[in-house]
């Protein structure tokens, strides 16, 4: 492997490359082997629902770039003012796809569009089209799904319920059906009184039974069933594991006879090597990344984050998963193993969790990766404690916030970035943190068997093209990738001048130490004040 002399380029570019460079020297090595995986998808046919998503975007790449595939039909919805093929055709033009294109320029003729609507019944699909899907379908990923934790239950219920019974029902008129993965979510059953539990890989019982939910949401109006969503979803934290939760049981008593599987990826952030490390878009940036972000940035200094070990999976390793449960599954069914199995991706002795995150913010390397667009020192904490959360929220972005939007307002300066309130972008903060506080606050401890047999099943060849062994994923180098990811994909500074934002940072703790200082003699003025006050008073 060619060693980079990180001394003549930006150190944020040099990691990228040498990323880059240990993946390509792996995969040429393995394309020397034997692969089951490859073997199973060659010449077949799949449909991918959900495949203008983030997990969706790469799942497709990867297919084309690494699995002989003959064609990829993905379910799409038209929208205002673009047809589905000008949506595609944007897609493609993402950076998502740039080493496919550079490999296989001509690639975009193997995906059809096919429109549709999840929500719909019968996914919104026309006769013609079903008829086609039916007769050339070989391999169904079921991806799509509402991701929006404040997802009105009746939304959710059509999306992540009743498309999940409408995708099965079009998988049991497929001729010639292979494999079917249903990707679900680790927390689909992480529930407030399993908190402390093991999460097995399988499918629990059902909070409602899918027909009974999904009636209700069919006849009931809006109004009302949000008024009684709290009481329905009880110990769930949200519509979105509650639907999702639901959904499994959709698969397990609709696919009994088809050879299907679920896979339940935990937390899901940018890629470790494929198609490029780091990459990431803009509809990822929620959760985990968009702290990661705005951390990086100096926007947000407080973490509502126990120092707890929920697993954090990149995404091709995701994808990766997905792809060898595929042909695992065909592999079982045509042994006669019919069983739906469930695959919790974590991997046992994963080094990958959410502790691992503030380990590294807190590191003075971490320094070395930051962005010369960072707005302010570089600095936070984590606490698992609620009150102390919003107490610092207050002490460390209300109050700044105010004052800053007080001193654009009567100066009429410009504020950067287009900004039109900082009080507004710690609300939409404050409110994210809230969201995804109960996940990374909490503790649950995923079993994952079922996935650890399979990865020592496959072939060492499978084990390097479709990788998903996160244990062995170096902790620390996968930050800085995370961080160089977000760099590149999301504020877009080219990877250039890593020197000069470390500088900047030297410079910003200084102004934010003198800040701080200010700050804390204004209050202890603020209180003389009071005080003297108070005694003139009551003298």
């Amino acid at each position: 492997m060619q060693k980079i002399n990180s001394s003549r380029m930006d150190i944020a570019l040099a990691l990228e490359i040498e990323q880059v460079s240990r993946q390509k020297a792996l995969e040429e090595e393995a394309l020397r082997g034997e692969s089951a995986v490859r073997q199973f998808y060659a010449g077949t046919t799949a449909l991918i629902t959900g495949g203008t998503g983030f997990i969706g975007k790469q799942l497709i790449e990867k297919l084309l770039r690494s699995c002989d595939v003959k064609r990829i039909y993905i379910l799409m919805k038209s929208k205002k003012g673009k047809s589905m093929p000008e949506r595609l055709q944007s897609q493609f033009n993402e950076p998502v796809y740039d080493n496919l294109r550079s490999q296989q320029p001509d690639f975009a003729r193997k995906v059809i569009p096919v429109e549709g609507d999840i929500s719909e019944l019968g996914v919104g699909l026309n006769d013609e089209d079903r008829m086609k899907l039916a007769q050339e379908v070989n391999v169904i990923f079921h991806v799509a799904a509402t991701t929006r934790f404040e997802e009105p239950l009746k939304k959710a219920t059509f999306i992540n319920v009743r498309g999940t019974r409408e995708i099965m029902k079009l998988a049991k008129c497929c001729k010639d059906l292979r494999s079917f993965v249903h990707v679900s979510t680790a927390f689909s059953n992480a529930t407030k009184s399993r908190i402390n539990h093991d999460l097995e890989e399988k499918i629990y019982e059902s909070p409602v039974p899918p027909e009974v939910m999904i009636q209700l949401a069919e006849t009931v109006e809006e109004c009302r069933l949000n008024a009684i969503t709290a009481d329905l979803i009880r110990d769930w934290p949200n519509t979105y594991c509650f639907t999702k939760a639901i959904a499994e049981n959709v698969v397990r008593t609709m696919g009994k006879d088809l050879p299907v599987a679920i896979v339940r990826p935990p937390v899901v952030i940018c890629s470790l090597n494929e198609p490029t490390p780091g990459w990431v878009d803009m509809s990822s940036v929620i959760g985990p990344s968009g702290i990661i972000l705005t951390i990086m940035l100096g926007v947000m200094h407080v973490i509502l984050m126990s120092d707890i070990n929920v697993p954090i999976v990149p995404v091709d390793y995701v994808n990766n998963a997905v792809i060898a449960t595929a042909a695992e599954t065909n592999k079982r069914y045509n042994n006669n193993e019919k069983e739906i199995k469930v695959y919790n991706i974590s991997c046992s002795g994963c080094k990958i969790e959410t502790s691992c995150m503030y380990d590294f913010l807190k590191s003075p390397k971490t320094l070395e990766y930051a962005t010369p667009k960072a707005v302010w020192h570089c600095y936070g904490f984590n606490t698992g404690s609620y009150f102390v959360f919003w107490f610092s929220t207050w002490l460390l972005h209300y109050i700044p916030a105010y004052v800053a939007d007080f001193v654009f307002n009567v100066t009429s300066m410009k504020r950067p970035g287009g900004v039109k309130s900082f009080v507004k972008i710690y609300e939409k903060i404050y409110n994210m943190s809230l969201r995804y506080g109960y996940f990374l606050t909490n503790q649950w401890n995923f079993v994952d068997d079922n996935t650890m047999a399979m990865l020592n099943q496959i072939s060492k060849t499978d084990r390097i093209l479709f990788n998903f062994d996160v244990a062995k994923i170096d902790c620390s180098r996968f930050m800085a990738i995370w961080c160089i990811g977000l760099r590149k994909f999301i504020l877009k500074d080219g990877l250039k001048n890593s020197e000069y934002g470390r500088k900047k940072q030297s410079w910003l703790k200084i102004a934010n130490l003198c800040y701080h200082g200010l700050f804390l003699v204004t209050v202890i003025y603020f209180l003389y004040i009071c005080c003297a006050i108070l005694m003139y008073v009551f003298r």
